[in-house]
């Protein structure tokens, strides 16, 4: 789902993703794979599987 996110993300118009520990957003590059490490903004604790979004996907949509 995450990756079809991606390849959709203009037409869905997708301003970011959060999944598994990374973040992508249509400006970022691939670091490792997939998006960059995501830290959480120090207001999630990525170590957490919901707070890293390990046990679900986070998008969100531009207006």
């Amino acid at each position: 789902m995450a990756a079809w996110l991606r390849v959709n993300a203009e037409a869905l118009r997708v301003k970011y993703v959060i999944w598994q520990g990374r973040y992508w957003d249509p400006t970022t590059s691939d670091q490792e794979g997939w998006g960059e490490r995501y830290t959480g903004g120090g207001v999630y604790n990525v170590a957490d599987p919901t707070g890293g979004h390990y046990d679900h996907i986070h998008v969100s949509f531009r207006e």
